[in-house]
């Protein structure tokens, strides 16, 4: 059977060119990574690579085996991860990767707490997309997330479980004919424009399920990246928005009037991507602690 290193000194050569790139990457000597392959060769039976002039090029049966090597590679980095981040145990870092919106309004209370009482502790917070499709599951201790939001291929030992519900609200000019208003239909919403957050938001993906449940196409609407703009084109009189009232609630800033909806399904919930408890650090399942029991606020 084939042993790590050896698979990893043909994904080497084949990423660097030749043997002698592949061994200073390694940080092992020319004749042990020559070893390596020469024991890998045998073992499939083929010639995994030939040389050439400017170093080594992959047979077919080497190139077969990278992807696999690749996905191995991810695997050890996540195991190594998860061995240093309980040898820690109560300091070193917490990394975190959210959604702006949760990162902005959900999580600031929790990371005082836990600032608190764990001043050694380094946080690492990366909130937005663009950090959602490279996140390596084992360089993240957990991942807050909206709705139907993309995660990144997560290892079996995550596990995703609901996490902080809300009202949701509409949210209006101050003027408009809307503002201040109880038990609004849906079908008085269809004829007014409105402000979209970007799809995968979980309030947006309430209200559309909603909206397909009762057979309403809203006419008119402007999609913006995040809550700001979306508060900020309300501000302007472009439309109307929806918002979890707990978000509302943080921006008195907002020049803006709320009204409610009328009686219906919707859920505004996000969620939370963790390793089972037996996978986790010590300073993770503190902080899981508390962001799972509000009162620890209090």
């Amino acid at each position: 059977m084939a042993d790590d290193e050896q698979l990893l000194s043909l994904l080497a050569i084949a990423e660097h060119g030749s043997i002698s790139a592949a061994a200073e990457h390694l940080h092992r000597g020319q004749s042990a990574i020559s070893e390596r392959l020469r024991k890998l060769t045998e073992l499939v039976g083929e010639p995994l690579y030939t040389r050439e002039i400017n170093g080594v090029k992959l047979t077919q049966a080497g190139a077969v085996l990278i992807p696999d090597i690749e996905r191995l590679r991810r695997v050890l980095r996540d195991i190594d991860s998860i061995i240093a981040r309980r040898q820690r145990l109560m300091e070193g870092e917490l990394n975190i990767v959210s959604t702006s919106l949760i990162a902005n309004y959900y999580l600031p209370p929790f990371l005082t707490r836990f600032r608190q009482q764990y001043p050694g502790i380094n946080l690492y917070i990366k909130s937005g997309e663009r950090y959602w499709k490279d996140a390596a599951a084992g360089e993240v201790d957990v991942f807050f997330y909206e709705g139907d939001s993309d995660l990144p291929e997560l290892p079996d030992y995550f596990e995703s479980v609901p996490w902080q519900d809300n009202e949701i609200v509409i949210v209006t000019p101050l003027q408009h004919p809307l503002a201040g208003r109880q038990n609004v239909s849906f079908e008085e919403l269809e004829s007014y424009p409105i402000i979209w957050r970007e799809p995968g938001s979980a309030v947006r993906g309430a209200i559309e399920k909603e909206f397909r449940r009762r057979g309403i196409v809203p006419r008119h609407f402007i999609e913006v990246a995040d809550i700001e703009s979306v508060g900020t084109m309300i501000n302007a009189n472009l439309g109307i928005g929806f918002m979890s009232k707990r978000v509302l609630d943080k921006r008195s800033d907002w020049q803006v009037a709320t009204a409610t909806l009328e009686s219906h399904q919707m859920v505004c919930l996000n969620f939370m991507a963790a390793p089972q408890p037996d996978r986790r650090s010590i300073m993770l399942q503190k902080f899981l602690e508390m962001i799972e029991n509000p009162e620890n606020l209090t």
